[in-house]
């Protein structure tokens, strides 16, 4: 809601402009600020998958954090900065010719390889950082952006392979699945595990070593996004179903330990009430008037509850009782 101004408030503002005191161009207007969206390529992907994957990789960038620290023996920290949908030809033309780009393989559970790979790029300021604290230096900012030496990849191969071999952890609370490097490529525009206008989310990593910054950037297509979703609903319906199949398992066999249980039955013929003085005088042969009729049913009571009615009788020389109507 927006603020009301008092009536003395707008007699003074009034006074100030008329004064010269306050210029009118620089009185700042708080606009609404509108975002434009293309219908000509509408979004794919949803809100809630947009911060499913932000935990996801948040989860993720405390691991490189540990990871990293402990590798390079320096004081590492990673971050999410942005997750954002895309076409792939918007991200690969966005990037440099030469660049250093990971080529990931998803496995899942079932040790069936997906067809599509996520992408991990490392820029190259952080990456000569990076190569400069293995070699035994001191983690300093390379002033000459050039070419990687066939050196300086194999020691960055080994890096990413330790780095991608976490993503596939930070998925387990979706879906299990495990991340592989398959190999490092130098050449954006060489790289075809992606189709051009397909949708892909990219997600943005800030990691600051020593005092330089750098970007990790992860490219993941819907197709992968497709794929372990259908597969994380059929797995969580099949456990749906175990674990409704073992409910009633374990229902059968209570109710089969229970049916075995003994239980006291207990005919009631009647009740009377008496003093005191009569129960403590009663003697051989007294007899006790009860509250229920000669042919009225008696009560069946199952260990102190009644249960049901029935009828008194006998059977080769013993009592019996005859159930007539269930009342529990």
């Amino acid at each position: 809601m927006a603020e009301i101004l008092s009536q003395s408030q707008i007699d003074e503002l009034l006074n100030n402009l008329s004064s010269g005191d306050v210029n009118i161009q620089e009185l700042e207007v708080n606009e609404k600020k509108i975002k434009e969206y293309d219908f000509r390529s509408p979004k794919k992907i949803t809100k809630e998958t947009i911060k499913l994957l932000k935990g996801i990789y948040e989860n993720y960038c405390r691991m490189l954090t540990s990871r990293l620290t402990s590798i390079l023996r320096l004081m590492c920290d990673v971050t999410v900065e942005q997750v954002e949908e895309s076409i792939f030809h918007e991200y690969n033309n966005a990037l440099d010719d030469y660049v250093l780009m990971g080529l990931i393989d998803v496995k899942y559970s079932d040790k069936t390889m997906s067809e599509n790979q996520i992408l991990m790029e490392m820029s190259k300021p952080l990456s000569f950082v990076i190569i400069d604290r293995l070699l035994g230096g001191s983690g300093e900012e390379y002033e000459h952006i050039r070419d990687y030496t066939d050196i300086e990849l194999s020691l960055l191969n080994n890096l990413l392979k330790q780095l991608v071999k976490l993503m596939g952890t930070t998925w387990e609370t979706t879906l299990e699945i495990e991340t592989e490097l398959s190999k490092i490529e130098t050449n954006s525009r060489f790289i075809q595990s992606i189709n051009y206008n397909d949708t892909v989310v990219i997600i943005v990593l800030n990691v600051t070593l020593n005092q330089t910054s750098g970007k990790i950037t992860i490219c993941v297509p819907s197709g992968i996004l497709d794929e372990i979703f259908k597969r994380s609903h059929s797995i969580s319906r099949n456990s749906n179903k175990k674990s409704d199949q073992s409910i009633e398992e374990q229902k059968t066999v209570i109710m089969n330990s229970l049916k075995s249980s003994k239980l006291m039955i207990t005919g009631v013929l009647g009740k009377a009430q008496a003093t005191l003085y009569d129960v403590v005088n009663m003697q051989v042969g007294d007899l006790i008037i009860l509250d229920k009729n000669m042919n009225s049913n008696i009560d069946i009571h199952v260990d102190g509850e009644k249960w049901f009615e029935g009828k008194w009788g006998t059977k080769k020389n013993k009592g019996v009782l005859k159930v007539n109507k269930i009342t529990h």
